[in-house]
Parts: structure tokens; sequence; C-alpha cells
């Protein structure tokens, strides 16, 4: 392994070099030719025609103003037309149905809350980063960051220019009934540079759950460093070490909508698997519209079991055993792929897509879990580590349509498992089911006709419920359109109702999983794509008002099923 990231670290510097001698150069005379968004944004605020606004700004509307709009801080809420470009620095903007800006719109260091129905004329630019500036003599001016902005906080005094950046960072991930709330601490710096920018992080994790013993259950931690070269179109390299715990399939829903069922219910409809290791990534970016990396690394992976955490109702009860996974060390190498232009709207081809893929190949050692019936049969049999050498891909895809004004249509498709090789470790096979998937079933449930293509027959046999299935295939589609009606009553002054414009939403959803021939039972076995007759199928309908929706789904394939009755979080997909 030394000698492989040795080898990767070569042709990684090599890479490096060969692309910055192509990327053009800047220096302070150029500074008008390189076009990173936070320096144009600066440009248009202080040009002569803008309209400044430091505060909350809104526009009504019948209202329509004339040349550029700027507004510090705000936050911005349009419902009339802006006939030039808006700029919004550090502060929230929300466009109404009625919204018009003709020109671009750019939003650094806050959110954009777009209805369907707002038009832009021009190109939308989202900057996560807060911009740090100063006002003199009413012109903004950026803060440049030197070497004294890496001085912790309590040298914010001694600092020549009176900044720094922040050494103590706190932050918290998906609540689950493994690690209960996992807290992170520690150092997250960032530096940019006339080439590009540099992030590095250090964070100590701190697993909540009971029992609280100080040892790896409990502690873990998650160090990166990322270089980039370039603004927009970017060059990354970057390193990883860690020793977390993560999901085994996360696709299917929310981190949001998993934490709150499992605070909130105590029903986590996730499982989860140790990871201890590192890995080197080098890759690119294409604005906030698409990433793509390059990665190899070596991990240890391990079975973690289900601990004690509080949760409002059913405390008593106790938990889904965690699944118990092949344990042991892998190399892994491979690609991953991002692309995320639904807020792209002047193309009407490359806009609205979500695209996530990534394909895996790893090879190791591993101590596999054998199937309980075979050690219920031979209790004494031999537990041997067994090389492994495997190919997995995984593929969500999702399209999203305008086909008329305030009406959407929506299409997914969701495709993973063996590509070749080994049989799958169990942290790496897939299933479908319940909520994010074939939506009229139950999560972990066999349906009424007992054969179980969700998990391949690891309902009731594994221990915690663990999927068997090799490959999956899932198809969606969903057709929305808001509601005529006004949801809020008052006047000007006053107002109470839902802020949000609700839809109405009708969906379909089939799939299925299974497994490659003589991998286990006949039933769930296939040479390619099963025959669509054998594929789980649901139809639902619900209101979603933008950041919560209730719906009902049935499903039409098997019967008799239950209706299911699920309140989502956000959107479906």
């Amino acid at each position: 392994m030394p000698r492989r990231i040795g080898t990767l670290v070569r042709h990684v510097t090599f890479a490096c070099v060969v692309l910055a001698s192509l990327l053009p150069r800047t220096t302070h005379a150029q500074v008008g030719r390189a076009t990173p968004t936070w320096r144009e944004a600066i440009a248009r605020y202080n040009a002569p025609g803008t309209t400044r606004v430091d505060g909350p700004y809104t526009l009504d509307t019948t209202a329509r103003i004339t040349g550029d709009v700027a507004v510090l801080t705000g936050p911005v809420r349009i419902a009339g037309t802006i006939a030039g470009h808006l700029v919004a620095v550090n502060a929230d903007v929300r466009l109404d149905p009625s919204a018009v800006v003709e020109g671009d719109l750019w939003v650094l260091g806050g959110t954009l809350d777009r209805a369907p129905e707002a038009r832009i004329g021009g190109e939308v630019r989202l900057q996560a980063e807060v911009l740090r500036y100063r006002l003199e003599d009413g012109v903004l001016v950026a803060e440049e960051m030197g070497l004294r902005d890496w001085l912790p906080a309590d040298a914010r005094d001694r600092a020549p220019r009176g900044v720094s950046t922040e050494l103590f960072h706190v932050s918290a991930a998906t609540y689950n009934r493994v690690e209960g709330l996992p807290v992170s601490i520690g150092p997250k710096l960032r530096r940019r540079t006339t080439w590009g920018r540099i992030d590095l992080s250090a964070f100590g994790l701190i697993r909540t759950a009971g029992p609280v013993e100080w040892d790896r259950s409990t502690l873990g931690h998650d160090a990166s460093l990322q270089v980039r070269i370039g603004e927009s179109k970017a060059i990354a390299v970057g390193a990883r070490a860690f020793d977390r715990i993560d999901a085994i399939e996360a696709w299917q829903i929310s981190d949001s909508e998993s934490g709150l069922a499992t605070w909130i219910a105590h029903r986590d409809q996730r499982d989860y698997y140790g990871r201890h290791g590192g890995e080197m990534t080098i890759g690119g970016r294409a604005g906030g519209y698409g990433s793509f990396d390059l990665f190899v690394g070596r991990e240890r992976w391990r079975t973690v079991a289900s601990r004690d955490p509080v949760t409002l109702s059913r405390a008593r009860e106790a938990w889904r055993p965690n699944p118990i996974v092949d344990d042991g060390v892998v190399d892994l190498s491979g690609i991953r792929l991002r692309i995320d232009t639904r807020e792209k709207p002047r193309s009407p081809l490359t806009g609205g897509w979500f695209v996530q893929a990534d394909l895996e190949r790893g090879r190791g050692r591993l101590l596999a879990a054998l199937d309980p019936r075979i050690m219920s049969a031979l209790p004494f049999a031999p537990i041997v580590p067994q090389d492994v050498a495997y190919t997995r891909g995984f593929l969500d895809a999702r399209r999203r349509t305008r086909i008329a004004p305030g009406t959407e249509l929506s299409l997914r498709l969701v495709a993973g498992g063996s590509l070749g090789g080994d049989r799958l470790p169990l942290q790496r096979r897939v299933s479908i089911g319940g909520p994010g998937s074939v939506e009229g079933y139950d999560f972990r449930r066999a349906p009424n006709d007992a054969v179980d293509v969700f998990t391949c027959g690891g309902i009731g046999i594994w221990p915690g419920d663990a999927t068997q299935c090799e490959r999956m295939l899932l198809m969606q589609a969903e057709l929305r359109q808001p509601i005529g009606f006004d949801w809020r009553i008052g006047g000007d002054d006053w107002s109470i109702g839902v802020d949000e414009r609700p839809s109405w939403v009708l969906f379909a959803d089939a799939g299925r999983g299974w497994t490659r021939p003589g991998m286990g039972d006949p039933a769930f076995e296939a040479t390619g794509i099963p025959a669509l007759a054998t594929f789980r199928t649901a139809l639902g309908l619900g209101i979603d008002f933008g950041g919560l929706g209730l719906y009902v789904a049935k499903a039409v394939s098997t019967g008799p099923e239950p209706m299911n009755l699920l309140l989502r979080v956000g959107r479906r997909f």
C-alpha cells in the first residue's frame, strides 16, 4: 500500500504541475481578467448605477426597478420585477412566483429559495462561503486573507488588521441508533489564494449514545486536506484520514429524515458499519454544477452494535439490531461523479438534472459473516478470512421538467450493485422498500406474497434484517402542481398561514432487488434485469408544503397490503 500511495502522489504532483501550467496566470495588473464570483459581485456593488441596500429588502408584486440591485446582509424577498442584475452578499434570497430578474442572480454567503414560477433571465450563481468585507465611504472592499488569518481566536487583538480564522469548530451529524448524536470538534480552516484555495479540517468525533466509554465505540476522528487550483473551474487534490461510522445505504431518505425518525419515533431506517483508514483523491470542479474524483485508499471495516441513544418516544423498547458485516482490510479505488443543474434555468437540455454515480473496485481479505442457517447447522464450522475482489457500481439519476406553467414532471432511476468479481461484502449490498423507494411497502417487511425481492431473503434470517441483494433497480415518477388557494389570512400589517406555496403530488414507484445465479436462493436469482412483472409497484398522492410533505401510498403489485401514511421532510426526490 505505501508503494501505491507513493506512486499516486507522484502522478498527482505531475498532473497538478501540468494543469497549473495550462491555467491562465493572474497578476495584480490582470485582476479584471479573473472572474471569481466574489470579485465580480464587488464590482457590480460598487458600480455607479447600482441600487445599494444594507439590511432587509422587499420588492412588492407591482413594483419594477430598473438597473442593478445589490443587497448586504438582507434578507431579500422579490415579488416584483428587477430590470437588471441582483447581487446578494451574505443574505438569503427568496423569489416569489411573480418574481422576475431579467439579468443575473448571484447569492454569496446565503441561500436561494426560488418558486418554480419565478423567472431569471441570466445566470444563477450560488457561493456558500460568507464574504468577508468592509465598507470604506460606501465602497465595498473585500477582506483579503493573509498568513495572519491562520491565527487562533485569542490572537485576534494582536493581528495587524484585527482578523483571524476560528480554530474551534463544532458540528453534529445524523442522529442514529449506533452513535446517538455524533459531535465533531476541531479546527476548520480555509485560505484563499490568487490561484485557488486551501481547505483544512481536523475533527475529533464524540458519540453520545450510551454507554459512553473512552474507547473507539465513543471516540473517532476525521481529518482532511484539499487544495484547489482555479475558481469556478478547478482541479482539486485531497487527502483524508478517518475513524468513523457510516451508513451502509444512505440514498433512500435524507439525513434529516433519518435523524428525526430515530430521535422522535425510535425508528432507525439505516444500517451502519465502522470504517478506519484513509484515501487520496484528485478530481475536477465545474462551478457549483458538477464534480468528479478519482480515489484510492485503504480501510479496515468492522461490525458495530446498536447502543442506547436518547429518544422522545418508546424509550424502553429495544432497538433493531445493527446487522453484522464482513470484517477486514480492503484496498479501494474508483471514481465518484456528481452533477446538479436543477438551479440552471438557461439550459433546457442540461438544466434540471441531478446525477450521482460511483464506481468502486475493492480488493482485500475479509472475515465473511456466515449465513445463520449454516451456523445453526454447523455450529463449530471454522471461520477464516478470505481473499475478495469485487467491482460495484451505483447510479442515482433524476430529471425535473416543467411541462406547463407551474406543473412539473420529475423522473428518477436508481440502479446499483455488483458489476463483476466475487460476492459483494454485506456492507456493499443493496435493498429497496419503504420511504424513499417503493413507498407502498413498509421498511424491511416482506410483502404478503412471501417473496421478498426487497432484501432477497434477508428479513427474518439475518440479525437486524440485513439485505442480501447484489443488484437492484428502482424507477420513480412524480407529477406536481401548485394549489391555487391563498393559504394566508390577514392584511399588510399581519398575516397567519403557510409561507410556502403548497403543491399536489401524484407519484408512482416500481423496483426490486435480485442476486446473481449461484449466489443463494434461486427465487431471487437473475442473469440480467428480471422480468418487469416481478417488480413491486406502488401509487400515491399527497400535498407538499415546501419543507414538509404528507403522502398516502398503496401497493398495487401484491395484495392485500395496508395503505401507508408517510410524513416526509423536503421533496421526495
